[in-house]
């Protein structure tokens, strides 16, 4: 016997484990017959045969637990049918006996005699695709030089019959083909016959009297019939899924007062033939419907019944709602389920058990037991996993501070916090913390375990713009660590992990243009939730033979030339009032334009701004990205005081943002953009006006907008939308942008994160307030997709159709049509 099989065998009796003999080909063998009543004799030795290895053969005599000096009794002692079980549990024998040879007055001499598993030489898979193979080659339980036992033959079968029916070839057969080598071996292929798919042919639906067959199959998500319309599912028949979908229809009914409601019985058979289908069948049994007579409170001693009624949300003479009763009692949306009232307040160990009874005719009383318990704190909070974030930037994002009183809420609060750094997987996230109670101190010790992922950005991209390629270079660091910068140890390769935010990017086509900026940001100014932060810029435009600028038409002049410069700094502070999600901010920006005779969209010569903004801001959203509930807006005010020698205005804009979850990673999204700039003299204003059209990447190709606020929109060209003055859009000083979309997050891994969705969005600008007309909007519709790679951070592509025509004069012919768009780092 080889050393490899003498390894395995270690290995099988270090694994033994107690088991059933079920299935076991074992003996005890005598020489011959026993006449005589059963005795004890003395075992004086024990041998094994079959095995030609010494140590396989000790190792065979150990796992049988007979020694020599032991005393059994012959016939029908109980250690020897353990012995055969023992050694045949190792799996490496298809044949166990324990023969004795000999006796010798009041001693017997035993054998162990084994037969071995032939050995695989090697295993394949037949009749499917390579990819197929490997996925296979992974989940069999079969390993090239070891015993082929015939648990392992079986549950090899069982999977590939499972991988494929989870992929809807539910008749798929399996011929397992063995073959001995030369050598004793053994060759195994499993030949694989997947049949055609079998898909969900029909539901039909018996017994239900008060619901339709089509409402029914609507509660059905996942075992749906088979349509041409429903591409994406296939409508593949999963058992797991099935149950669940069972359980929808009974919980439908349960939710419209049927409480009795059940199904009788349920059968899934496949109607063979050219096309093989299945055939569900279900009958139900709907019962009376029920209505709410009686609410009995028994326990509580913080809330009294009727605050505890008013949370629950039912009143006496409604239809029973089994979901209503149990999201409102165990946990909601808001927060105002009973469960949290309580637990928000510290009660963790609260539990509050329902009774239904079915009382006269169709009434039914619920009486709720309540077990309030005592309150508990917080203890230790312990952060684990956090390679390069920093401990006091997770900690700070914390709402579960040792000593305070337990909260539920709190918990998740800080989860959504730390969501929206984007620093770690929402893998880790998902999941909370981890919860160790000590009831004798009645505190919680939570552990945050974190996986960190990278949240910076490197974009170097190029177009073709009006002056020749443009090529851009932007590092975007969002954990980075100032107080590291001269540290050498800290540059791996940058410094990071206190959280704060720096930009550097280079945007040029060589001589004409070049624009550096940089921008930095500390989250948390002297330790407090307040940002503090400054931008700078600088561009130059021009030198020799340069050409004046207009969108559609270039004239040339020499020696033109555009310098601008801007700084801002900005303040923001969180506040606790109406609640810790609004925040508050204020920014100071100066800007320098001079312009000596190249672009149209700004005066010649020397133009200064010098603004104040004051912003009021809430953010619930759960997800920075790929947000799926919760919401934000935005309202500011921008001042351009009337100071000599500097332009004036004053800015109004407002953002909203609103998303609502409608199935598992499926979401609608609500947005709007309402934005004004008037006058504080009476005199027109050019700056800050509404530019309307186009995606973010093409404003890397043109530059015809300084001094103008761009509204993206998909659908639509850059500037197709808004007043224009020759052939040139000028912007509106009103705008109105409305959005809205159905997204899917399908896929989120640490490598790829991808969102599909479908849009519909409504946008227009107007030059002044008179000629407002909240109707009048141009409108377009169709497909995008949002994706997050780590190194490039967000990618987005959409395929939109514009429903409206606008003004040929922006460079394109102005119809209806579809478009293309795509950008890099930022959306629409």
């Amino acid at each position: 016997m080889s050393a490899r099989f003498s390894i395995l065998l270690v290995c099988g009796a270090l694994l033994a484990i107690p088991a059933s003999s079920q299935g076991i080909t074992g003996s005890f063998d005598t020489s011959g017959p026993y006449t005589s009543p059963p005795a004890s004799y003395e075992i004086l030795d024990i041998t094994v045969e079959g095995s030609d290895s010494e140590s396989a053969r000790s190792i065979i005599a150990q796992a049988s637990g007979l020694t020599a000096g032991e005393i059994i009794t012959l016939p029908g002692d109980e250690a020897i049918a353990d012995a055969v079980r023992s050694v045949y549990r190792l799996g490496l024998f298809s044949d166990v006996k324990i023969v004795e040879e000999r006796r010798s007055g009041d001693g017997v001499y035993l054998s162990i005699e084994v037969q071995e598993e032939p050995r695989l030489a090697e295993y394949t898979f037949s009749g499917i695709k390579k990819g197929q193979q490997k996925d296979l080659r992974e989940e069999a339980p079969l390993l090239t030089g070891s015993p082929v036992r015939p648990s392992d033959i079986e549950r090899t079968d069982r999977q590939i019959k499972q991988y494929f029916r989870e992929k809807g070839y539910l008749l798929a057969q399996v011929d397992v083909r063995r073959e001995e080598t030369d050598d004793g071996q053994v060759k195994i292929d499993f030949a694989i016959d997947r049949g055609k798919k079998v898909r969900v042919e029909e539901i039909r639906i018996a017994g239900n009297e008060t619901v339709s067959d089509f409402r029914l199959k609507r509660k059905m998500k996942k075992t749906n019939e088979k349509k041409w319309w429903r591409f994406w599912s296939g409508a593949k028949f999963d058992r797991s899924e099935y149950e669940n979908d069972l359980n929808n229809v009974v919980r439908h009914y349960n939710d419209n007062g049927y409480y009795d409601a059940r199904i009788l019985s349920d059968s899934v058979f496949v109607q063979e033939g050219e096309k093989p289908g299945m055939i569900v069948e279900l009958t139900i049994e709907e019962g009376p419907q029920y209505f709410v007579r009686d609410i009995v409170w028994e326990g509580n001693t913080i809330y009294p019944d009727d605050f505890l009624g008013d949370a629950l949300g039912i009143t006496q003479g409604e239809a029973f709602d089994r979901s209503k009763l149990e999201q409102n009692l165990y946990q909601n949306k808001n927060s105002s389920d009973i469960s949290s009232l309580y637990m928000n307040r510290g009660y963790m160990r609260f539990n509050v058990d329902p009774t239904i009874r079915v009382a006269e005719g169709d009434s039914l009383d619920i009486h709720f037991d309540i077990i309030e318990g005592e309150v508990y704190q917080f203890g230790d909070v312990g952060i684990s996993g956090n390679t390069k974030t920093k401990e006091h930037v997770i900690r700070r994002e914390l709402y579960t501070i040792p000593g305070q009183t337990f909260s539920r809420d709190a918990i998740q609060e800080s989860i959504r916090r730390l969501s929206q750094l984007n620093y770690f997987t929402q893998e880790s996230l998902g999941g909370g913390p981890g919860i160790d109670i000590d009831e004798a101190n009645k505190t919680v010790d939570l552990t945050y375990s974190v996986v960190e992922q990278s949240s910076d950005q490197l974009e170097l991209s190029g177009s073709w713009g009006s002056f020749g390629p443009i090529l851009m270079l932007r590092f975007g660091f969002n954990n980075f660590s100032a107080q590291n910068l001269f540290k050498g140890s800290a540059w791996d390769p940058l410094p990071s992990g206190d959280g704060q935010q720096l930009s550097l990017a280079v945007q040029t086509t060589g001589s004409f243009y070049q624009n550096y900026s940089l921008s930095y940001t500390e989250p948390w100014f002297r330790g407090r939730p307040t940002p503090v932060g400054m931008s700078l810029s600088y561009s130059s435009y021009g030198g020799g033979g340069s050409r004046r600028f207009s969108r559609y038409s270039y004239g040339f002049q020499q020696d033109g030339h555009l310098k601008t410069a801007s700084v801002r700094v900005f303040y923001e502070r969180r506040l606790q009032w109406p609640d810790d999600k609004f925040s508050m901010g204020s920014a100071l920006r100066y800007q320098h334009y001079d312009n000596q005779e190249l672009f149209r969209s700004i005066p010649e010569g020397v133009s200064r701004i010098a603004t104040f903004q004051q912003s009021l801001s809430r953010n619930s959203l759960d997800h920075p990205i790929f947000p799926s509930s919760g919401s934000s807006f935005s309202l500011s005010l921008e001042i351009a005081p009337p100071v000599p020698g500097f332009v004036q205005y004053h800015k109004t804009r407002f953002k909203t943002e609103w998303n609502v979850p409608l199935a598992s990673k499926l979401s609608v999204r609500f947005g709007a953009d309402f934005g004004y700039v008037g006058s504080l003299t009476g005199d027109r204003v050019d700056f800050e006006r509404f530019v309307v059209g186009g995606s973010p990447f093409d404003t890397q190709s043109y530059y015809g907008y300084f001094g103008r606020d761009i509204v993206y929109m998909r659908g639509y060209p850059i500037s197709s939308i808004g007043p224009r003055l020759n052939d040139e859009a000028v912007g509106g000083a009103v705008l109105n942008k409305y959005m809205s979309e159905i997204k899917w997050l399908a896929i989120q891994t640490e490598q790829l994160s991808a969102q599909p969705y479908i849009f519909l969005d409504a946008v227009n600008a107007w030059d002044r307030f008179e000629l407002y007309n909240p109707v009048e909007l141009f409108r377009s519709a169709g497909v995008g997709m949002r994706m997050y790679l780590p190194i490039l951070r967000m990618v987005e592509v959409t395929y939109g159709y514009n429903f409206d025509e606008f003004s040929s004069s922006s460079g394109e012919d102005g119809l209806r049509k579809w478009r293309f768009q795509f950008t890099l780092g930022q959306g629409f």
